[in-house]
């Protein structure tokens, strides 16, 4: 199933308008919320209950334009539908700034989350159109460091506005994230609507030939492990560290910002060990890698932090931009956003159900040690899961 492209001369324009629309959908809108959860619960008045619900709310919205977000752009191109998503990204984090309570804040989460689907989603298949095989785990690891991007500027900023503007920071926070967001979106809109061909018309959505594919089933159960331990980790980091911990706030910004600085490097590094390894091994690698960062979280000391942080943050972004290559790959062009788009919703199950269970959890036992030690174990079974699948040539 697999096509190779002829890569277009203005190949770098698409990688950074992907890019961008990375770090507005998933960078602010998702990983922005770890480091404003603390004081937005004290905003709010928020149990951790609640706290995990909006988390949900946002993963759930997202696995849903997710599914629908890839036939889109399969059918009609990914531009349109970046630039629309992106939109409804940044509107709803600035209107979340504006949140008086928790249904309110809920919505918009919610509807961030849809946005997000969307815009992600179209810009990790960018390059099955126009990057070549060899290079393209390379390139949709530059596009997903827009995540990391978006971490590492959180985890500066937010400390510093709850700091300067004590309970308006959160608040502050959300409007600034929402507004550079939007710039972004003119910035794509000026990129891609000035290069002819950056939409391509296939006029088929894939969907019925990716949803009968026995091994893209397989390839989404490991998937579905990701979802659900990362999810507690870049949810409840700050939260559990300032709250649980008794770390100082700027002390967890500063970790958090550790791992993001040091993400901005996983996806490149493992896309690019994927060109050369075969995405399988590279899968499976980091699984164990991520496993052994959740274990240390869970330990509670100074140093389990850093060097958790360390493993995370560079590992991060690596197996999406494993696993958008791979639908690349699998499919080609013309059905990688319909491929990688299923593919997502066993990713968005698990992320769906990982906040609200770890929030739980940690209101009934009042720690979050035991959730950080369950997405441990989720994380090593994804790696025995994707050797097995490397085993038998399915990865």
């Amino acid at each position: 199933m697999m096509d190779e492209v002829e890569e277009a001369p203005h190949v770098y324009l698409i990688i950074l308008s992907g890019h961008l629309a990375v770090l507005g959908s998933l960078g602010f809108a998702r990983f922005g919320y770890s480091m404003i959860l603390p004081s937005m619960k004290e905003g709010l008045e928020l149990s951790y209950t609640q706290m995990g619900l909006m988390a949900s709310g946002n993963f759930s919205g997202y696995m849903v334009f997710a599914i629908l977000g890839g036939l889109l752009a399969s059918k009609y191109g990914a531009r349109i539908v970046m630039i629309i998503s992106l939109t409804l990204v940044g509107a709803s984090m600035f209107l979340t700034g504006l949140a008086e309570n928790f249904l309110q804040a809920l919505i918009l989460r919610c509807l961030a989350g849809v946005g997000s689907g969307g815009a992600n989603i179209s810009a990790m298949t960018l390059p099955a159109s126009w990057v070549s095989t060899r290079r393209r785990g390379s390139a949709s690891g530059l596009i997903a460091s827009g995540s990391g991007v978006g971490l590492l500027g959180t985890g500066i900023i937010v400390p510093r506005l709850n700091e300067m503007f004590g309970g308006w920071g959160w608040r502050l926070s959300w409007m600034l994230l929402g507004a550079s967001t939007l710039i972004f979106v003119l910035i794509c809109s000026l990129i891609m609507g000035g290069k002819p061909g950056f939409s391509r018309r296939d006029g088929t959505s894939g969907w019925r030939e990716v949803g009968a594919d026995t091994v893209l089933w397989r390839v989404g159960l490991i998937y579905l492990m990701f979802g659900l331990s990362y999810v507690i980790y870049i949810t409840f980091f700050g939260a559990y560290l300032v709250k649980e911990v008794g770390l100082a706030e700027q002390y967890a910004g500063e970790l958090w910002a550790l791992v993001g600085s040091l993400s901005l490097f996983s996806g490149p590094l493992w896309g690019h060990i994927s060109d050369k390894i075969g995405r399988g091994y590279t899968l499976s690698l980091i699984y164990f890698i991520q496993s052994i960062s959740l274990l240390l979280f869970a330990q509670g000391w100074s140093e389990e932090f850093i060097i958790s942080a360390i493993l995370f943050g560079m590992t991060a972004w690596s197996i999406p931009t494993v696993v958008a290559a791979y639908s690349g790959d699998y499919f080609g062009s013309k059905m990688a956003p319909s491929a990688l788009g299923f593919l997502t919703l066993f990713f968005g199950v698990g992320q769906s159900i990982g906040p609200t269970v770890a929030g739980h959890i940690a209101d009934v036992t009042g720690t979050f040690k035991s959730t950080f030690l369950l997405s441990s174990s989720i994380a090593a079974i994804g790696g025995i899961m994707s050797l097995l699948a490397m085993r038998r040539n399915r990865v």
